[in-house]
């Protein structure tokens, strides 16, 4: 495969805004336009990937400040009396006696549950009042925010990483071409005289921020709670519209596996999506539906604003009774449609977003009309849903 072709592919769409413009340097050389020409390119490449890389770093060193936090919450919340006891190794748990904190809620469980199990029905509403209890309880939102968001920025950091490594490489091999098209031999001056100037493209402190976040998932991992029998054999619902799917996307759906092992997703078409947003979609219903499957086991289409209907439709009545099914969705929206009705007959859960990651931020970067307005959002700061703002924390607007 050509080079040019790979970095098209295997760079995130949200960042191809700050690599190295291969296909712009690769047409001047192609085209003999003069050195300056390519060299003004290589210049605003180096640029702009110098700006992305210093924003991503400031970023990243500051959100690990929040995740230490997420997992010192964990930590204490997991030693709390009456938390759901943690799943850390078998010694740990045969260590829970009757007498401490753990063992004490655990002997109380057993004890509702004895009294219930006269009947069938007894046992199913034992169950879903255990379900709803573990959800709210702090221990299990505690786990759920450090662990969704541990293995975010640990897929962050790797995107990072290729990222850094494609545009490294990306630079070697126009220089390259160049020195091949003109007969020159500047390359390896050139190239040492870049990575002189930009020496994270090795990506060292990545690298380091990675290996201390590898280490923070096992303990996170040690501290998962107890979960009720049945737990992990849930459908799991969620609403979306999906446009411009992206890591933000991907990680949501991934993560809610923590809540049972069958995804079922509803998605808006494309009209009800306009009556939603004001806007049109950029990608289809049929793209969106491609882009989603991948990660859920049954896709719905919602052809309306207000989904509730056809949520109903989806969720059966044995579902509901036996308590084998609940929603969940990121923390962007709480007071998503239909969640009065949602939340009468199933769990709620929620998992935190994808921080600097939203669809609006891709439209505007690369589908506003206006290119001022694209290079603004580029770099603008961004809100916790991910929307560009400008210094007056005002969304930024564009026509497309």
């Amino acid at each position: 495969m050509k080079f040019g072709k790979t970095i098209a592919e295997r760079i995130l769409k949200e960042w191809r805004f700050y690599a190295v413009d291969y296909k712009a340097l690769k047409k001047c050389i192609k085209d003999g336009a003069k050195e300056d020409e390519f060299n003004a390119i290589l210049d605003e490449s180096e640029s702009k990937l110098s700006k992305f890389y210093a924003d991503k770093e400031n970023w990243a060193f500051n959100y690990m400040t929040t995740l230490e936090k997420r997992v010192a919450d964990l930590k204490d919340s997991a030693s709390e009396p009456g938390s759901p006891s943690s799943m850390s190794s078998e010694d740990s748990q045969s260590m829970i006696t009757n007498s401490s904190p753990t063992g004490i809620a655990d002997l109380k469980m057993s004890l509702d549950r004895l009294s219930k199990r006269g009947t069938i029905e007894g046992e199913f509403e034992w169950l879903k009042d255990e379900y709803r209890k573990v959800g709210k309880s702090k221990h299990f939102q505690d786990f759920i925010y450090a662990k969704k968001s541990l293995v975010t920025f640990q897929r962050e950091l790797e995107f990072l990483l290729e990222f850094l490594e494609l545009n490294k490489t990306a630079f070697s091999k126009i220089l390259k071409k160049f020195d091949k098209r003109t007969g020159s031999s500047v390359r390896e001056e050139r190239l040492d005289a870049i990575m002189g100037r930009n020496l994270y493209l090795e990506g060292e402190k990545f690298e380091a921020l990675k290996k201390t976040v590898d280490e923070l998932i096992i303990e996170v991992n040690a501290l998962k709670p107890r979960l009720p029998e049945g737990w992990e054999n849930r459908k799991v619902y969620t609403i979306g519209c999906f446009d411009l799917f992206h890591r933000g996307h991907q990680n949501v759906l991934q993560s809610l596996r923590e809540f049972g092992c069958y995804i079922v997703a509803g998605i808006h078409d494309d009209e009800s999506y306009f009556k939603l947003k004001n806007k049109y979609t950029i990608d289809n219903l049929e793209t969106r539906m491609n882009n989603v499957k991948p990660f859920v086991d049954q896709l719905f289409v919602i052809p309306s604003t207000d989904p509730l209907i056809y949520v109903k439709s989806m969720v059966s009545e044995q579902d509901i009774a036996t308590g084998a099914c609940c929603y969940a969705r990121g923390d962007d929206m709480l007071n998503f449609p239909g969640r009065e009705w949602i939340e009468s007959v199933m769990p709620v859960h929620f998992v935190p977003r994808t921080e600097a990651c939203s669809s609006t931020l891709i439209r505007t970067i690369y589908h506003a009309e206006d290119e001022s307005l694209r290079a603004k959002a580029a770099f603008a700061k961004t809100r916790y849903d991910g929307k560009p703002i400008d210094e007056d924390g005002n969304v930024l607007k564009l026509k497309a």
